[in-house]
């Protein structure tokens, strides 16, 4: 969004290399951005003393900077994967899956009674339904199916652990 006149092209190019040249980490737990736009809204060169190496930096420090504002502003979110699933089970246990789905911190969107059985469709934070095809399987004596498909990125449902989790591993 910089006119020419204040700054050159030729910069606005460097500056653009730059962004894309390092994977830049957010503010909450270190983790790499994802699904950022970035606009350069202002700059200024100097004919004699601006050096290419001065833009890198200045770019570096500028996103940290607003990356840090946006924290402080409450302007930035933890992410997590969420999976959207379809559990189908005998209809006596429907009632056990609903509340399994609560504790995870998933939605359910549906359900639908098929004579006998039930199913059940909704979302889920994918990593508290990864060991649920067991448990699944344990309490419908193995007549329960679940269907997960990968459904994106939301809101972390539960922020603290995984701030926990993302600096320890980022920090290992």
């Amino acid at each position: 969004d910089v006119p020419e006149d204040e700054l050159a092209v030729n910069w606005q190019r460097l500056i653009m290399t730059h962004i894309e040249e390092k994977e830049h980490l957010g503010t909450l737990t270190g983790s790499p951005l994802t699904d950022t736009k970035i606009t350069l809204a202002a700059g200024r060169a100097h004919a004699k003393h601006t050096e290419g190496g001065d833009f890198r930096e200045a770019t570096y420090r500028a996103i940290r900077n607003a990356l840090m504002q946006a924290a402080r502003d409450g302007n930035v979110a933890l992410l997590e994967p969420w999976s959207e699933y379809e559990i189908d089970v005998p209809a006596g246990s429907v009632g056990r899956v609903m509340t399994d789905i609560k504790q995870m911190g998933g939605t359910q969107e549906s359900l639908e009674q098929r004579g006998d059985r039930a199913v059940v469709k909704g979302r889920v934070p994918s990593a508290e339904i990864t060991n649920y095809p067991q448990t699944l399987a344990g309490f419908t004596s193995g007549e329960g199916r679940l269907s997960l498909t990968q459904s994106g990125y939301d809101i972390c449902h539960n922020t603290e652990v995984g701030r926990y989790w993302s600096k320890k591993e980022h920090w290992m």
